[in-house]
């Protein structure tokens, strides 16, 4: 990093003085003593700073005082100071905790070594890389998302009973937890054993709704025909959901859904927990299938699966049976960059890992089908998911034009702090139903990382300035 950044001034200094150079007189000599002596030892201002990671808390003063003086001779302006830990070991007879007094006498000796050596000293906005996070963040200062809930009132009749509450877990999405496989253990930091949690109410809003919008089966069934809980995928519920068979070599994993009698989908909600990975994408590419009889079958649309619920709308198709096949992705490997694929590595995913998975059944934790157009991948252009192509997300198939503002009624006031509302909806001229969303917040639980266990807390919300200015002034007045 060290050669490529002074490698990168050189170039932008020489780039910076071509063009003076062609206009001076060709009898002019190219460059001066003076000049070349700027290159040969060149002013601070010029010269490259480097990260600088104190992992783990092996940290001396003998180990510092080489450091600073090995980047003073190769001519280093300056350090950046990182907390760190990616599953460091203790190499050190005693280990400095972050921000115990040990560990602030010898953050002070740096101070005045650098300071001696005329080496700038700086630190990163919070252990950790590249985050504002820590231990003294509390749960109402933390990261949060949007949560909702949906109840369905009869337009035109009294309503007296409490609404559904929205998700209070935390977690990357609505019901969704945190996982076990997070990016902070993937680079060594510590997920706290019990999440902190913090919830709230925002607002209650009402619009009419579309008839029949949740299609529910009568009977869903894997690829061999075992019949399944239906039950499961229909309740929304992402922390839980079914197991299918899945084998290296055998046939895809599937389900089928008889719904009994023909129906028309609009619109498919899929999650499959583990089916996607961080900086990997998904690891399947499911296709969702119609048929009259349950033999025929026709294709109606692929899609791929995502870390949370993957949305998709498609032009409305009718028919008594649905199944979703789930086709393995092909070219997995690290997607580190944009939309270009990374390293093939076609079945096996990082050397073994993909025989591990398929060893094990693919979890369902949402499978529904809706006869209501809904938003295309919502979800990634919400902000909930991460897309490798923000360019290629587009509306809904249909055309739908979504949900009239002028219908929309705000019942915010009239929900009470328990949750219970009474109210009369408008009689709709189609004697449909209502559909109350109850909108709240809970905590995502991201932390700062990777990080010293000591040194790992939550992030906190950008979206909160006071907040913010709380964090900054305990962080900053720490040091």
């Amino acid at each position: 990093m060290i050669q490529k950044r002074a490698a990168l001034c050189l170039s932008v200094a020489l780039a910076a003085l071509a063009v003076p150079a062609m206009a001076q007189d060709a009898a002019a000599p190219a460059s001066s003593p003076a000049l070349e002596g700027q290159f040969r030892d060149p002013p601070n201002s010029a010269r490259p700073r480097v990260w600088w990671h104190w992992m783990n808390g092996n940290i001396t003063k003998d180990g510092i005082a080489k450091d600073l003086a090995w980047m003073k001779r190769v001519g280093i302006g300056g350090v950046q100071n990182f907390d760190a830990n990616l599953m460091t070991p203790q190499i050190v007879e005693k280990r400095l905790v972050y921000m115990t007094p040990e560990w602030k006498d010898a953050f002070a000796f740096t101070a005045r070594e650098a300071d001696r050596l005329g080496l700038e000293l700086a630190i990163a906005a919070s252990p950790g890389w590249s985050e504002t996070g820590g231990p003294w963040v509390k749960p109402e200062d933390g990261l949060k998302k949007l949560v909702w809930s949906e109840t369905e009132v009869a337009g035109g009749r009294p309503f007296t009973g409490k609404l559904a509450a929205p998700p209070t877990n935390t977690g990357p999405f609505q019901s969704l937890g945190l996982s076990g496989m997070g990016i902070e253990q993937m680079l060594g930091g510590e997920a706290p054993k019990v999440p902190p949690q913090h919830a709230g109410d925002i607002r209650v809003l009402a619009f009419p709704a579309a008839a029949a919008a949740q299609l529910v089966p009568v009977l869903v069934t894997d690829g061999p025909g075992k019949t399944l809980d239906a039950a499961k995928l229909a309740d929304g519920n992402l922390a839980a959901g079914i197991d299918i068979a899945r084998t290296l070599n055998g046939p895809n994993p599937a389900l089928v859904l008889d719904y009994g009698k023909p129906v028309t989908a609009r619109t498919l909600s899929l999650f499959a927990p583990g089916a996607a990975m961080m900086f990997v994408g998904a690891l399947y590419s499911p296709v969702l299938e119609a048929s009259d009889n349950g033999t025929d079958w026709r294709k109606v649309i692929g899609f791929e699966t995502a870390q949370v619920t993957a949305t998709y709308s498609f032009a409305p198709v009718s028919a008594r049976y649905f199944r979703v096949e789930f086709l393995p992705r092909k070219g997995i490997g690290l997607q580190m960059g944009a939309a270009a694929p990374g390293l093939a590595m076609d079945g096996d995913i990082f050397g073994g890992m993909g025989k591990t998975l398929m060893a094990k059944p693919l979890t369902i934790g949402d499978f529904r089908l809706f006869g209501e157009a809904r938003i295309d991948r919502y979800e990634p252009k919400a902000g909930f998911a991460i897309a490798q192509d923000y360019y290629a997300l587009t509306g809904p198939a249909d055309g739908a034009s979504g949900i009239a503002p002028a219908s929309v009624i705000d019942l915010t006031d009239r929900m009470m702090p328990d949750g219970s509302l009474d109210w009369t909806p408008p009689l709709l001229p189609n004697r449909g139903n209502w559909r109350v969303l109850r909108f709240g917040y809970s905590l995502l639980g991201t932390t700062n990382h990777p990080s010293p266990p000591e040194a790992t807390g939550l992030e906190v919300d950008k979206f909160d300035g006071p907040a913010v200015r709380r964090y900054l002034e305990h962080y900053i007045g720490m040091y």
